[in-house]
């Protein structure tokens, strides 16, 4: 008899662990956040003290995890290459927010998302000096739309703010970057963190998960005598979301048409190299 209570106590316990747990989501961004960085490993025991299961917990923190799910493949559909972007919902609309030099002078880009998806965005709002655009999208189905929710402050309280990015650098697939704001020069945002090519676009956000600007460039130096230029990868340069008319945003988000649907896309041809920009 006893052990029969026992083995419902147990059960019990698990039923109440899975029920608990998404109550997280209730609580501000930062809390919990804070308490993933701060928690190496759960535990889950019964009534009775024994240990059930011993897991780690993420090691990505709430805005990663979110940015992970939203990162896509931004692609020229007849110049080639590609840049990143971010899935996300502004005023009611599916939007794509990728760096002004991604879409160039395009009126419609290729937005890939997973498991060969792909949709076409239309280009909404370009913001060329400060290398900020939109696409007004259809439902990505294998990506999760996230709140656009822009960090409008642009000043030293950004100076030391830890930054993160995903985005698809070179051939790579997926990368999570983290950094911090080192400086904020020319209206842009200086960070310390790795870009590359073909990263430009990707969103990168704080702590908070605010949208703090955009993958602009990797920084640019010269060596020797003889003035080589090299890329410096890991000073990247952000497109600050601060910098741009957000009542025009507003605007021509609300009231853009979707394209009609192309049935047929070229592949994506080789990152460009050469220069701060893809």
């Amino acid at each position: 008899m006893r052990r029969w209570i026992k083995n419902f106590v147990a059960v019990a316990s698990l039923l109440l662990v899975s029920c608990t747990t998404p109550a997280l989501s209730s609580q501000s961004d930062s809390s919990q956040e804070i308490l993933q960085l701060s928690v190496e490993t759960v535990e889950v025991q019964n009534a009775f003290g024994d240990i059930l299961e011993v897991f780690d917990a993420p090691n990505l923190t709430i805005t990663e995890q979110r940015a992970r799910s939203a990162a896509v493949k931004v692609r020229s559909l007849v110049q080639g290459g590609h840049g990143s972007g971010t899935y996300m919902i502004a005023h009611g609309r599916r939007v794509v927010v990728t760096a002004a030099h991604v879409v160039r002078t395009a009126s419609v880009m290729a937005i890939d998302g997973r498991d060969g998806e792909t949709v076409v965005g239309k280009v909404v709002f370009v913001d060329q000096d400060s290398d900020l655009a939109f696409l007004v999208v259809p439902e990505i189905k294998t990506r999760t739309a996230i709140p656009y929710h822009p960090q409008k402050s642009y000043d030293d309280r950004l100076l030391g703010a830890h930054i993160t990015y995903t985005g698809f650098p070179s051939h790579h697939d997926l990368l999570t970057i983290r950094g911090y704001v080192a400086s904020l020069e020319y209206e842009m945002v200086v960070t310390n963190m790795f870009g590359w090519f073909g990263s430009s676009g990707s969103g990168a956000f704080d702590r908070r998960g605010r949208l703090v600007g955009v993958v602009s460039g990797i920084d640019v130096g010269n060596i020797g005598v003889m003035g080589f230029r090299i890329p410096l990868e890991s000073i990247v340069w952000l497109a600050p979301i601060s910098q741009i008319d957000h009542e025009m945003l507003k605007v021509r988000i609300l009231t853009a048409n979707l394209p009609q649907t192309i049935r047929a896309f070229p592949g994506a041809a080789a990152p460009r190299r050469g220069g701060l920009r893809d």
